[in-house]
């Protein structure tokens, strides 16, 4: 019996990556060969509530300095 190997997955033209930060920013990234084939063409970041309240504690205090 001799093996016959299977041919590679053709590559994905489209697809998504999803990353979460340690402070719970959720990135996702959208691939498109057809539009960039050097990275994303899209990039969105959602924001969880805890991460804004912080930067607004922190504008607070930046403003009360000056």
């Amino acid at each position: 019996m001799a093996y016959v190997s299977k041919p590679p997955p053709a590559p994905l033209e489209k697809y998504v990556r999803e990353y979460v930060n340690e402070t719970g920013i959720v990135s996702t990234w959208y691939y498109d060969k057809s539009v960039s084939t050097s990275g994303p063409y899209r990039v969105d970041h959602k924001y969880s509530k805890e991460y804004l309240d912080s930067l607004k504690e922190k504008k607070k205090r930046k403003l009360k300095t000056k």
